[in-house]
């Protein structure tokens, strides 16, 4: 039947269709037969692979291989191999090629045909190399591709190629979106180096900013340095100019002293001599002045001398006077806790104050234990402010500072306040590696400024006491 009689839809004949069936059976028939006849020959390949593989080894180890093979249908094998070790010098002298030897030719066919002979070699089988293995992993490879393309059908094979077309197809599909994610990727990554860039330069500028600030704050640090620094100077030269004058003032004072004392002394003996009234008490001395006026001299005044005194005049009837004399006792405190926590490294400045006195003393000298300390030493200093006066009405107060720079370990112990009219007060300091108490820390400057001041206030004290004892 034609082509063009099938389309127009006659029927075939019942034989016809039968021959067709019977022919696609016998060509069904003969290609599995033709598909396991490849297949058989590529599995004798591997085998023969195989055993290929492991020749060198045989021919290497001909003892190990003849105890193996002898006894077994392979033992023609070893009297080939001894033939072909026999003759190997004489092949190797005359340098003949291996293969052009009858008796290499003839083991190499005896094995291939013989290539199940690897299976009692098992120890050289699975001891092949890298390359050995990979070489016999492609020929598997190749047979297990040879029988599945030699067993499809052409429906599977367009029903696979339709399917690789599919995935080709979602392929490229995701192909594009990759790419489109990919250019996404590069603009935010673009961008994010560019909001880098950004943040960098602002950085950059803030970091210049911060440096140009910190040099100019560094600069007026230094000159505020160098400034302070020349007063310190000067003023130490001024100090020292003054506590040299202050020496030498109060020498003066001292010489005045001793001779005004020595002069009161003079005249003690001489009323003693012209037989002036006395007391029972020596501090007590009536002296009679040559302008007929008596005179009651209390030496060394005590508390207890205060009350009532009455002068009486040996007449008729009697004439007398009472005054009522009040003896001030000075006292004399260091301000704050007898017991001060100071942190080290920090400007320690203790104040003692002296109440009650009528005039103010005329020095204040500090002891730390029993070592006097200097009035301006490198780390202590002593300042002087008097005539300040009181709140009760008693009279006026001096008070005495002992600055301690930069206090260490060391300055640790008692600190005494003794005034020269005045008793005496101690209080204990302790350095400690803590809180420093505030009333405790002042600054350099306020201390310079104080230290000046107590300078200058010594200098009118000392002043004032020769004016006095010269009148």
């Amino acid at each position: 039947m034609s082509l063009t009689e099938m389309m127009r839809g006659k029927s075939m004949p019942v034989e016809k269709k039968n021959d067709i069936k019977l022919a696609q059976h016998e060509f069904a028939t003969v290609r599995i037969v033709q598909i396991g006849c490849v297949l058989n020959v590529l599995a004798e390949a591997i085998e023969r692979v195989k055993i290929s593989l492991i020749m060198p080894k045989l021919l290497e180890h001909p003892a190990h291989m003849a105890k193996i093979l002898n006894g077994t249908k392979y033992e023609r094998a070893v009297h080939l191999v001894e033939s072909f070790v026999r003759r190997r010098e004489f092949i190797l002298r005359e340098k003949r090629p291996p293969l052009m030897d009858h008796g290499i030719i003839q083991i190499i066919d005896f094995f291939q045909r013989n290539s199940r002979i690897y299976l009692l070699f098992p120890s050289y089988y699975n001891r092949m190399s890298d390359n050995e293995r990979k070489l016999l992993k492609a020929f598997e490879m190749l047979y297990d591709l040879a029988k599945d393309r030699l067993y499809r059908t052409s429906t599977d094979a367009i029903a696979q190629e339709r399917q690789l077309h599919a995935m080709y197809k979602q392929n490229e599909v995701v192909k594009e979106q990759v790419e489109e994610l990919r250019k996404k990727i590069l603009d935010q990554k673009a961008a994010i180096r560019k909001r880098l860039a950004d943040k960098e330069a602002y950085l950059q500028n803030y970091e210049d900013l911060l440096m140009r600030k910190k040099r100019e704050k560094n600069e007026r640090i230094q000159k505020e340095i160098d400034r302070c620094t020349r007063l310190v100077k000067a003023n130490k030269k001024s100090s020292l100019e003054r506590q040299a004058d202050l020496e030498e003032q109060l020498q003066k004072t001292r010489n005045n002293y001793t001779l005004t004392t020595n002069t009161y002394l003079k005249q003690e003996k001489l009323f003693r001599e012209e037989k002036a009234v006395f007391i029972a008490d020596q501090r007590f001395l009536a002296i009679k002045q040559p302008d007929k006026y008596w005179t009651l001299q209390i030496k060394y005044v005590q508390a207890r001398d205060a009350g009532s005194y009455e002068c009486q005049v040996s007449t008729e009837p009697k004439v007398s006077a009472r005054v009522q004399l009040q003896v001030v006792v000075p006292r004399t405190e260091i301000l704050g806790e007898p017991d001060r926590y100071v942190k080290a490294g920090s400007n320690v400045v203790l104040r003692c104050i002296v109440r009650g006195a009528l005039e103010p003393p005329t020095f204040i000298m500090w002891y730390h234990g029993a070592e006097q300390l200097a009035a301006d030493s490198r780390r202590h200093r002593t300042q002087l402010d008097p005539n300040l006066p009181e709140a009760s009405g008693e009279g006026q107060s001096t008070i005495g500072s002992l600055i301690i720079e930069s206090a260490k370990k060391r300055d640790t112990g008692n600190y005494t306040c003794s005034p020269s009219n005045s008793p005496s007060a101690t209080v204990t300091l302790n350095i400690i590696n803590g809180e420093s108490s505030a009333s405790a820390v002042t600054s350099s400057a306020a201390t310079t400024r104080a230290y000046a001041l107590s300078i200058l206030a010594l200098l009118l004290s000392v002043i004032l006491i020769g004016v006095g004892h010269h009148t």
